[in-house]
């Protein structure tokens, strides 16, 4: 399975919604050797601007995304703190990523509350697994499951259907 959340992925993103002028939010990032370390995006009020959030971005030796923090700005003070991390692990045959929220008592990331698996089953056919937390059990539990198909390769009509 090809992993598709890479820096190129971070980068795209970046800009398709750094040219977006419609959009009601401004985005300015940090990039180094070609990958989107911190994406900042702030409120368009008129002619300006205020900060909202900030993405933390950390990959790999082979440029997959392996960590993005969101930094929620008070927009009375200013001040950044954390809101999420999102951890991604990767797999012969697919990748997870689970969510940890921040606790503001003990000023760390909790343990993961949710966890997502996306495994390649065979050619166009991705099986998503949707676990989440269960305190009772002291561990994740299955919650839904599905499989996605795509249509890359796979074509519904030629240009021969219509003549």
């Amino acid at each position: 399975m090809e992993t598709i959340i890479t820096a190129a992925t971070i980068m795209a993103m970046y800009l398709n919604s750094a040219s977006n002028v419609n959009s009601p939010y401004c985005y300015n990032a940090d990039i180094e050797n070609g990958q989107v370390k911190t994406m900042y995006v702030y409120n368009v009020d008129g002619n300006s601007l205020s900060a909202r959030l900030e993405y933390q971005y950390i990959y790999d030796d082979f440029g997959r995304l392996t960590s993005k923090t969101a930094l929620k700005t008070d927009s009375f003070t200013g001040k950044k703190s954390p809101s999420y991390r999102l951890e991604y692990c990767y797999m012969a045959d697919g990748y997870s990523v689970e969510h940890c929220k921040w606790n503001e008592k003990t000023e760390s990331f909790d343990q993961a509350n949710s966890r997502t698996e996306y495994r390649h089953v065979m050619d166009n056919v991705i099986s998503v697994m949707n676990f989440e937390w269960d305190e009772t059990k002291k561990d994740m539990l299955l919650v839904d499951n599905m499989l996605v198909m795509s249509s890359d390769n796979i074509l519904m009509a030629t240009n021969e259907t219509f003549k």
